[in-house]
């Protein structure tokens, strides 16, 4: 059985995106670089100032604000003596202004405008027509619009997003919380249950023993006592657990009834193969129970997002472990991401309340899979 792997989203990590950006900007714009007119000094300068604004650009969602206004005032500052060539030089600034205008809190926006303002048109202010004038003008006031617009439509879109994915980091722990209070509910009804017992034949013994084993009869009453007492506790703490659910106390199923599971799935519309190998053996109480529900949430996974594919359960009997696996032939609502439902958050908790072990994902030939291992001894 394979450890437990989730499986993640194909989607490129945007901090990996911007240093792959900034190596490719960085290569081309030192050959660019190397391959211009001027002297060995000229254009070893030129190599040093183009590699320091490309190198910006991996760094730029973690310092936003250093970023946008360190690019900004340096090529301002080198362009009277380099004269920085376009390409990707100007992709690196671009970069810089857009992580100004997004990823900077509102003071440092306001203050990032006006020094984009001043920086711009700033030489034109001290000695007309010295930077371009007129296109300059229009240029700054066409990028202050940009920024504006990129910070109000992108910004508040990724403030959204941010918002959206703590609600689901939220929503997952709740449904973890809720799934081992569920789990806590249903094993607090079996020990009630054992514990029963244990009291129900503690006292008959003690009541059937002959005369002269007094000591005998002070422990099973002392047993009796003691098996009362945490009852009541037990009964008070599954009250606590139970909450507002109104769950009834009712027997636990175990794996002997996934043969009626089975049943049932089938007649709800999806075909459902049996198979179980190996020799069967009792298993604790606790094992037979997550056993049943593991194979539960399994079909019901498959009977959701399946469609009308078909399911199989395979039961294996170990010397010392119960293997399961779930597969269906997938459908077109299966979801694409392993652990995206929570019945699957149910699964995870059970098999690590035992120490077992958890795949779940596509198949190559289609379709999921989930395989489980559960130790019994």
């Amino acid at each position: 059985m394979r450890a437990y792997r989730e499986c993640v989203s194909a989607r490129i990590d945007p901090v990996r995106l911007d240093v792959l950006l900034a190596a490719i900007l960085f290569v081309l714009a030192e050959v660019q670089a190397v391959l211009s007119d001027g002297s060995i000094a000229h254009r070893a300068a030129l190599a040093a100032a183009c590699g320091l604004v490309t190198v910006s650009v991996a760094v730029r969602r973690r310092w936003p604000t250093t970023v946008g206004f360190g690019v900004q005032g340096f090529l301002v500052a080198v362009h009277w003596t380099l004269s920085l060539p376009a390409g990707p030089v100007t992709i690196a600034w671009f970069s810089a202004l857009y992580a100004l205008a997004v990823w900077t809190s509102p003071r440092w926006f306001v203050v990032g405008l006006a020094f984009f303002t001043v920086t711009n048109l700033g030489p034109d202010l001290v000695r007309p027509g010295a930077n371009g004038g007129h296109a300059v003008g229009a240029f700054t006031l066409g990028g202050i619009v940009v920024m504006i617009l990129a910070r109000r439509i992108i910004g508040d879109r990724e403030e959204r997003l941010r918002i959206a994915e703590r609600e689901r980091d939220v929503a997952a722990r709740e449904a973890v919380i809720e799934e081992r209070a569920r789990i806590a509910r249903e094993l607090h009804d079996v020990i009630a249950h054992h514990v029963s017992m244990m009291v129900v034949q503690a006292g008959a013994e003690r009541r059937v023993l002959a005369a002269g084993q007094e000591s005998t009869r002070e422990v099973l009453g002392l047993i009796e006592h003691i098996g009362r007492d945490a009852l009541t506790e037990m009964r008070r703490l599954v009250g606590m657990l139970r909450g507002d659910h109104g769950e009834g106390l009712a027997p636990q199923p175990g794996v002997d009834d996934v043969p009626t599971l089975v049943a049932q799935m089938r007649e709800a519309g999806l075909p459902v193969q049996l198979r179980v190998d190996g020799e069967r053996a009792p298993l604790p109480v606790g094992i037979d129970l997550s056993a049943y529900r593991i194979v539960q949430e399994g079909l019901t996974n498959a009977l959701k997002h399946a469609g009308s594919a078909t399911a199989a359960v395979h039961l294996r009997y170990g010397p010392d472990s119960l293997e399961i696996e779930i597969t269906d032939g997938g459908g077109p609502g299966r979801p694409q991401v392993a652990g995206s439902g929570h019945g699957l958050v149910g699964i995870r908790e059970r098999v690590a309340m035992y120490g077992g072990a958890f795949d779940a994902g596509h198949r190559p030939e289609g379709g999921f899979a989930i395989r489980v291992l559960l130790p019994v001894r």
